[in-house]
Order: C-alpha cells, then sequence, then structure tokens
C-alpha cells in the first residue's frame, strides 16, 4: 500500500513512484481521475512515462476510469466514487487479474435473467445496474433466474452494492421513445456475489 495522495501532482508522483519501486505488477488506485481542478493522475501517469490505453469509457457508473502500462506494470485508474470504484474493479480488474494469473475462471455472466420490475434505460451510456439475483421453480418445475435492482444507482451511494449479486448489463436506451426495459424482459447480468442456492 502506498498510501493516500494529497490532491497534488508533486505527491501523487511520489506514491505512485513508490508503488512502482516495490515491483509491483498492478497498481490500483482509485480518486483523481475525473475532470477536477485536482484530478492529476492522468498527468502523473504521463509524466513517468506511461502509455494511457485508455482514460474514459462509454459506461454508468465509471465513466473516467483509466488504464495505462508502464513496461509491465499494469495501472487501474478507477474513480473516486465508492460504487463506481468497486463496479469498475468487477469489469476490469478482476478479469485482468484473472488473464494475467493464467487462471481460467473469469467472473460469470448469466444470460436470459428475468427482469422482477421495469427499469429505466439511461439516454447516453450502457449501465451496469446493481442487482439482487434471485432463483425459483416456475409452474413447468423448471429453475428461473430472476433479478430485481438494488434501489437508487447513483455513483455514491454504497447502499446500492449492499446484498447485491450482480451487475445488470444495461444496454444504452435506443430511442427517447424507448427508455424502460419492461418486466419479465430478459438480460445478461455479471455475477458479483454468492447465487443462490
Amino acid at each position: 500500500d502506498a498510501g493516500l495522495a494529497k490532491d497534488t501532482l508533486a505527491d501523487t508522483k511520489k506514491k505512485l513512484t513508490d508503488a512502482l519501486a516495490t515491483g509491483a505488477k498492478v497498481i490500483i488506485s482509485s480518486g483523481g481521475v475525473s475532470m477536477g481542478e485536482v484530478d492529476c493522475l492522468k498527468q502523473v501517469l504521463v509524466d513517468l512515462g506511461a502509455v494511457i490505453h485508455f482514460g474514459r469509457v462509454s459506461m454508468k457508473p465509471g465513466k473516467p476510469t483509466t488504464f495505462a502500462s508502464l513496461g509491465s506494470t499494469l495501472f487501474f485508474a478507477l474513480p473516486g466514487n465508492p460504487v463506481s470504484a468497486m463496479v469498475c474493479f468487477h469489469l476490469f480488474v478482476i478479469p485482468a487479474l484473472f488473464a494475467a494469473s493464467h487462471l481460467p475462471t473469469a467472473p460469470l455472466v448469466m444470460t436470459s435473467i428475468l427482469l422482477e420490475h421495469d427499469v429505466r434505460l439511461d439516454p447516453q451510456r450502457p449501465e451496469y445496474h446493481r442487482c439482487i439475483i434471485s432463483k425459483r421453480v416456475d409452474e413447468q418445475g423448471q429453475t428461473v433466474f430472476s433479478a430485481a435492482s438494488t434501489g437508487i444507482q447513483a455513483s455514491h451511494r454504497l447502499l446500492s452494492m449492499s446484498g447485491a449479486n450482480g451487475l445488470m448489463i444495461l444496454p444504452k436506451a435506443p430511442s427517447m421513445d424507448a427508455q424502460r426495459l419492461p418486466k419479465g424482459s430478459t438480460v445478461d447480468v455479471m455475477v458479483i456475489g454468492p447465487l443462490p442456492s
């Protein structure tokens, strides 16, 4: 742990330099990658000679997520909002760590999960919507998985992660007239916690 960096170029550079000096192959940070006056992490990465592979992602939450490399060291600069950081950790960091470790298992994505209620689609970006995956047996004796939202999905709202065991992978709204997926629609869900037995 390189510690908490102050919102200055000098201290951020020192913390990243200290982390590199440990020989770390993966460095993960949160905060300092958005558009604010004190968000200087991307500049520090450039100053250190890192290659920034992407610095913004068209997704919700987690738009400012940044991925860079310096030699064989990978940098994952996650957003400062805690929910954004956790979602992006599941989407980007965990798969990369599995791949780098040559592990065959990657995060599970379940397909054709039934929505338990209508879900609003964002008009501008795809969304990774925190949810609870449930299991039941239908009238035909078939096992059915369904997903329900954990509530308000604001990126600062930690409660939306509480109890969540999945991320609904919601598309951007196709038009201004179609901004909802109705109850009973099917969606893909990334599993991020234990499934019901």
